[in-house]
């Protein structure tokens, strides 16, 4: 066997592969589009009051089923930083079983998120799942009223949100099992 044999079947195996996942993504992709971008950020409109002070326009805010939407998006893609733009100013950060970390900032809560990067997809965002119930029984603090991921692996993520639609609260747990078992 020629020295060069194995490491070009090596290579074409990698090829072949990229191959396949790259026709497997565009084929998923004009299946069922999913956004996993924040929300282009709505235009504030600035202007004079009479006695010349600008003013501002609010801008509108997100529905609880178009957050939920892109919530779900973000962690099945692992695209958390797309999640900054609906969180409040200040997030509470809860990882279960650790001292991390409290009130932080919308930008510190999306990189405290990367430890969903441990769940195991498929994620399962049903409130009807019978683990969703365990947890809302179990700490209805943390889980009732929330928005819930579970993945295949146990790991368990919720969600809430304040009056304006935006994050006020995440709550991480390695293992559902920890708090309902």
């Amino acid at each position: 066997m020629s020295k060069f044999a194995v490491p070009a079947a090596l290579i074409a195996i990698i090829i072949a592969v990229g191959v396949v996942a790259y026709t497997l993504g565009i084929a998923q992709s004009e299946k069922e589009p999913v956004t996993t971008s924040a929300p282009t950020p709505t235009a504030i409109f600035v202007s004079s009051s009479p006695t010349g002070a600008p003013t501002t326009t609010p801008q509108p805010t997100m529905s609880k089923s178009q957050v939920t939407e892109n919530i779900i998006a973000s962690v099945t893609s692992k695209n958390y930083a797309a999640l900054e733009g609906y969180m409040a100013s200040q997030v509470s950060v809860i990882l279960y079983a650790t001292e991390c970390c409290g009130l932080v900032t919308a930008q510190k809560a999306t990189e405290q998120m990367s430890y969903l990067n441990g769940g195991t997809p498929p994620w399962d965002f049903s409130l009807n799942s019978q683990i969703a119930q365990k947890l809302i029984n179990a700490d209805p603090a943390n889980f009732a009223n929330k928005i819930i991921g579970i993945a295949s692996n146990g790991m368990a993520v919720s969600f809430n949100l304040n009056s304006e639609n935006k994050i006020d609260k995440i709550f991480i747990s390695a293992d559902y099992k920890l708090i309902a078992p």
